[in-house]
């Protein structure tokens, strides 16, 4: 039986934390100035991991590292972007699932495309989903 479910679930309990926090300091630092502190914690973190956890990884490929550097190009954009829209008023109780079921519905679109996936009736009633959902959240009159 598979268990992939279970760091899923911790990593949405890191995950809420992370936006709870990052709604604590927008506004209280700057955009980008508050997601290099959170990219720099975060890659402090992680190696306080990989120092506690030694060949605990896979070997690394030089075409898995480009793809992991491609991913965390696109982190920065992620965490300064959300702490633009916390500073500009965005309540953090819409603009972080927004943020991330949206890129979980877009993930789910386009990931039969490039990776070959298999995109179901139930996964495209989860992206219809997914998007209904931001439509519910952005369109929230306070």
């Amino acid at each position: 039986m598979s268990v992939w479910y279970v760091p899923a679930l911790l990593a949405a309990v890191c995950m809420a934390g992370h936006y709870l926090m990052l709604r604590a300091a927008a506004g209280r630092v700057g955009d980008a100035l508050g997601a290099l502190c959170i990219e720099g914690t975060a890659a402090a973190g992680i190696l306080v991991f990989l120092v506690l956890r030694p060949g605990a990884e896979a070997p690394p490929t030089a075409q898995g590292v480009l793809w992991a550097c491609a991913s965390g190009l696109f982190i920065s954009g992620v965490t300064t972007l959300v702490f633009t829209a916390l500073r500009l008023g965005g309540p953090v109780s819409a603009t972080g699932p927004m943020v991330f079921a949206g890129g979980v519905a877009l993930a789910a679109l386009f990931a039969p495309l490039l990776f070959g996936e298999a995109f179901t009736a139930r996964r495209a009633l989860g992206v219809c989903l997914g998007i209904a959902s931001l439509v519910v959240l952005a369109t929230e009159r306070s």
